[in-house]
């Protein structure tokens, strides 16, 4: 008798230090099929080469669907201006998307979009904050430079530089004038109106730095969604690096700007050796978790200097083919159509007790020390139900 209370004790402080991460996994809803969504960002201003790489990504992804008929969705974070070639040296004289140059790259973002295989995110008016960077140019010929270039492609911009939402031109960055902020965030929804004839449903922050200012500008010009890794980072520290602001985000949470949140779960880079064997693997585990798979993916897999096009296009095609004979159910679905189903708590949601309580055990025990404790316990549970009976 004695084990069995010292068994429940270890099992009650094993749950305690547990408690945040179980109440978080209980409160994210539970999937009843899997869904599989390609989140692919920096699509926009940049080089002529999208256009093409556009049409090929489409044509993949037209060749697939699910059983209800619909065709596997890659979103584009889209980026809707960049350095002007006439006026390279302005910060705020940016080239739009509808210029006559890009004209070929947003006609296939519309053709995409219009077939139902592109949906189309906010991924910012720039991929940096245009007086940050000019400030990081006139201390680096190297990033001047990089601003004369036709059509520069933001990739080959230092990390920190990416972000939109700090100033980076000095590290650790600082914070930017909450004025500024909501002017900006404000400016490049009204932006995609015109562009896109609509508002963005959907936001994603470049390198995922952003704060409350960012989300509440976002919600209050009509942005209803925004897409996290989970966490959010808020500066660039010393190292460049971003930094762990300690918010935590799970899919279908309404954050307190009134935004709801999604997750994107891991990474599909063909550049860097992902392909269809580990999109299968992380399918498995985030549909044990009844979880959907948000698979980031970035332009720089189809168009640029380290781009392997043809690879990552066959990559593409071969997790298509593989999830489908996997998950005859799986769902293609957009980030505004998934989280459509969380807020409406729909067919998609299952609420059923003992489907919940298999994906919180899987959701919880993600690390092997976890598992490893949880087995041991179970271990001595059993042993000392044996003994004493």
């Amino acid at each position: 008798m004695y084990g069995l209370i010292v068994i429940g004790l270890l099992w009650a402080a094993f749950l305690f230090l547990l408690r945040r991460d179980l109440a978080s996994a209980w409160a994210e809803p539970c999937l009843r099929a899997p869904v599989l969504v390609f989140e692919g960002d920096d699509w926009g201003f940049g080089p002529p080469a999208q256009a093409d790489a556009l049409r090929d990504i489409a044509g993949v992804l037209r060749r697939h669907a699910d059983a209800e008929g619909r065709h596997p969705v890659m979103t584009l974070g889209v980026v809707l201006s960049g350095p002007d070639p006439e006026r390279p040296d302005e910060p705020e004289a940016g080239l739009r998307l509808d210029d006559a140059l890009l004209r070929p790259v947003l006609d296939s973002i519309n053709d995409g979009a219009r077939d139902r295989v592109f949906a189309l995110q906010l991924h910012g008016m720039q991929h940096y904050h245009p007086a940050v960077l000019d400030r990081a140019c006139r201390a680096d010929p190297a990033l001047a430079a990089w601003r004369r270039q036709p059509l520069p492609a933001t990739e080959d911009l230092p990390s920190p530089l990416q972000s939109r939402w700090t100033d980076a031109s000095v590290l650790p960055s600082r914070p930017l004038d909450a004025a500024d902020i909501r002017q900006r965030a404000t400016a490049e929804v009204t932006e995609f109106v015109r562009v896109f004839g609509q508002p963005p449903a959907v936001a994603v922050p470049p390198t995922f730095v952003w704060n409350d200012q960012v989300e509440s500008a976002w919600a209050a010009a009509g942005v209803q969604v925004i897409v996290t890794p989970g966490e959010r980072y808020e500066a660039r520290g010393s190292d460049g690096l971003p930094v762990d602001s300690g918010h935590l985000y799970r899919n279908g949470q309404r954050c307190p700007s009134g935004l709801m949140a999604v997750v994107r779960n891991d990474y599909y880079e063909p550049v860097r050796g992902h392909r269809a064997p580990q999109g299968l693997e992380a399918l498995v585990r985030k549909w044990r978790q009844r979880r959907p798979l948000l698979l980031e993916t970035h332009r720089s897999n189809f168009v640029g200097r380290h781009a392997r096009h043809p690879e990552s296009l066959q990559a593409l095609d071969d997790l298509l083919l593989g999830a489908q004979q996997g998950f005859p159910d799986i769902r293609f679905l957009s980030v505004e159509a998934l989280a459509a189903a969380y807020a409406a708590g729909n067919g998609l949601i299952d609420r059923r007790p003992w489907v919940r309580l298999q994906a919180l055990a899987a959701r919880v025990l993600v690390s092997g020390r976890r598992r490893k404790i949880a087995a041991l316990l179970s271990g001595l549970t059993l042993l000392a139900l044996a003994g004493a009976f």
